[in-house]
């Protein structure tokens, strides 16, 4: 039980991602919080881990809104682990972003991470294995067209995680992120299967396969556990490789096929 008698609040948890993370949590022995701005999905979640003989509570929290923020953690009697997972994805070249757009994206994905670990950290401060985990996401990494807020806000939590790393080290708090390739549930992958677009995208990785919410949530489990107890401002992908290729030179389809088969030439007609 590597959370045993630990306590999480783990935001956007009503979701595919952060529920996933919640169920692995709970299972390993930590009481957690499912805080979402969707309360009867969030309550919904926390009653499916209660029913199986866990500890989860809904708390409604709009990440974006200081007051909401502070008023969920005003709440809290005490914290061991801050999961900041709430996000959302919205594409559009930048000459079709408009500025209110903007600052939505660079709201619900980085200044949440900024307010949750503000008002986390005098919780933190008092536990004995703090920990903060962010989700960012391999657009920090390598971008595509149609994705510049998403891109930007994805990048900053690695800056923000790094300097939370450093601020929370005086109070023994460990501050590190995940960046996650795309990871539809399993039905979701089940599905599509036979869908060419959806086979396309999943070349892109070289072990073959998409990731899973359930991937994700053991690279979190790993960085908010003590099996990562000397590990501070790192940031973690979990992508199956994916990045590598994009700094290889693999990303193209064509490229790739035949550095599969052991024919790959780097010409320059290519």
């Amino acid at each position: 039980m590597l959370l045993a008698g630990r306590k999480a609040l783990i935001t956007g948890a009503a979701g595919n991602l952060g529920r996933a993370i919640a169920e692995r949590f709970a299972a390993e022995g930590c009481a957690v919080w499912i805080a979402d701005l969707n309360g009867p999905a969030a309550a919904a979640a926390a009653e499916s881990l209660n029913r199986r003989g866990y500890r989860a509570e809904a708390v409604v929290m709009d990440v974006t809104d200081e007051e909401s923020v502070k008023q969920a953690f005003a709440a809290i009697d005490a914290l061991d682990i801050l999961v900041n997972n709430a996000g959302r994805t919205r594409g559009g070249f930048v000459e079709h972003v408009s500025l209110q757009e903007w600052n939505d994206i660079l709201n619900v994905n980085l200044t949440s991470v900024f307010l949750c670990s503000k008002y986390a950290m005098p919780l933190l401060s008092r536990s004995e294995a703090p920990a903060i985990v962010s989700i960012s996401s391999i657009n920090a990494l390598r971008v595509n067209p149609g994705f510049p807020a998403y891109a930007a806000a994805k990048r900053g939590i690695l800056a923000l995680t790094e300097q939370l790393a450093i601020e929370g080290a005086q109070y023994r708090i460990r501050a590190n992120c995940v960046s996650p390739g795309w990871t539809p549930s399993e039905a979701k992958q089940r599905e599509r299967e036979n869908d060419a677009g959806f086979n396309i995208d999943r070349d892109c990785y070289p072990l073959g396969r998409l990731g899973l919410p359930e991937d994700v949530a053991n690279a979190v489990l790993f960085l908010a556990s003590d099996l990562s107890a000397f590990v501070n401002g790192v940031n973690l992908p979990v992508d199956g490789g994916m990045t590598l290729l994009a700094t290889t030179g693999l990303i193209r389809p064509d490229l790739r096929k035949r550095w599969r088969k052991g024919v790959y030439k780097l010409e320059a007609e290519e």
